[in-house]
């Protein structure tokens, strides 16, 4: 009876251990990665200079966000056209919008558009997709 009790406290403990979250040496625990997820734009548009640049979705993060960021990027010169970077408030599950007045297109231009999210450890996950842009 004490064996199987003994056993059942040690099985117990090791579950508890096992769960916790594991550090870095840092005293900071491990990453968990984000989830992000982008709603709009579509890869699919043509977007035109002038019109409005809607960015759109969600970020889900296990260790409380910190901060949402967007990047908007000509493709072929890596400028930034576009980014904005707001605080989220701690929480685990955020919704962005952000709009941009596109300005600056002159022609054909291929673009990138890329969330970025960082935790309240610094941790910081990204996500992008292609779009194009024209006049």
């Amino acid at each position: 009876m004490m064996k199987s009790f003994l056993i059942t406290i040690t099985a117990l403990i090791l579950i508890a251990f096992g769960s916790c979250k594991k550090d870095n040496g840092t005293g900071i625990p491990a990453d968990t990665a984000a989830t992000i997820d982008i709603t709009t734009p579509s890869t699919m548009i043509i977007y035109l200079n002038g019109s409005n640049l809607p960015v759109t979705g969600t970020i889900a993060d296990n260790d409380v966000l910190a901060t949402a960021k967007v990047e908007i990027r000509n493709k072929s010169t890596n400028a930034i056209l576009f980014q904005q970077t707001d605080n989220t408030g701690n929480v685990g599950f955020y919704r962005y919008s952000w709009n941009w007045t596109i300005s600056g297109i002159t022609g054909p231009t291929p673009g990138n558009v890329k969330i970025i999210s960082k935790d309240k450890y610094g941790y910081e996950t990204s996500r992008s997709i292609d779009i194009n842009f024209d006049n």
